[in-house]
């Protein structure tokens, strides 16, 4: 009995020194995890677009002819004195489309980039113009190709599924000038100048794009685009037009008919698709 309480007696008294001795670890403290800035819009990106092109009409004005002898001739019935023509305009709405490759840059929510697109199109515009001899004069201008070359400033929303952006650069146009004429008289020639025109003005406008897949995306794109002005000049010699062989003497450089414009400018909206590296 004295042995059993002995033991117990040495238990109770080492036990709180190698409590003591225990090393109680600590819960490791959670792990912060840093979320990386969203990269959605991010790359390199070709792709197509397509759309229609529309204008003002009467944007190419034909100017009187320069040669005062005629002025009578070529005056329309009930026109008032001095006036040489009876003229209106049209513009040719029309088709465009090609392609384009562009870069994009993602910083949180604002998507800032730059693109490059080459289109065809079917626009111009046209002025005709009608005088008492009795003829017609019409003065054409097409626009064959369309670059412009623009920054865009975006707004990403929507898990980055869908980008609002604003954009506006430089644009090019491949412009071509034609000249036409009815009943002129047989012995009448046509020279004309500024035939044919690289025009450089800008554009501005904006648009919205959405991801359908990780790698494709689609949108819509409003511009409008002003190429600036242009000058077109057709010489008639021959017949009354004065010139040699012509019948007006007092006219001997011939009949100058001249055609030039403020602006040309359009709006343009397409559809474009995208394939996003």
């Amino acid at each position: 009995m004295k042995k059993l309480l002995l033991a117990a007696s040495t238990a109770a008294l080492t036990f709180p020194a190698f409590a003591a001795d225990v090393v109680m670890e600590e819960p490791p403290a959670p792990m912060v995890m840093e979320v990386p800035a969203s990269t959605g819009w991010s790359g390199v990106y070709v792709g197509l677009q397509a759309g229609y092109g529309f204008g003002d009409d009467g944007q190419v004005q034909l100017s009187p002819f320069t040669n005062p002898g005629l002025i009578g001739a070529f005056t329309p019935a009930g026109a008032a004195a001095g006036s040489s023509f009876n003229a209106n305009g049209d513009f040719d709405d029309g088709f465009v489309g090609g392609a384009h490759i562009g870069y994009d840059h993602q910083i949180g929510n604002i998507v800032i980039g730059g693109i490059l697109d080459v289109s065809y199109t079917d626009l111009g515009d046209e002025q005709r113009a009608f005088s008492r001899s009795p003829a017609e004069y019409v003065i054409e201008r097409e626009l064959d190709l369309l670059a412009t070359l623009r920054a865009r400033l975006g707004y990403s929303f929507a898990n980055d599924r869908f980008l609002a952006y604003a954009t506006g650069g430089v644009a090019y146009g491949d412009v071509d000038f034609n000249y036409r004429q009815g009943a002129l008289s047989p012995a009448s020639t046509v020279s004309t100048s500024g035939g044919q025109d690289s025009d450089f003005g800008y554009t501005v406008g904006g648009g919205v794009e959405m991801r359908m897949t990780q790698n494709v995306s689609f949108g819509l794109e409003y511009l409008y685009t002003n190429l600036g002005d242009n000058d077109f000049n057709a010489n008639l010699q021959g017949g009354p037009f004065g010139g040699v062989g012509g019948a007006v003497g007092s006219n001997p450089g011939g009949t100058n008919l001249t055609g030039s414009d403020d602006d040309f400018d359009f709006h343009t909206i397409q559809a474009k698709i995208s394939y996003r590296f």
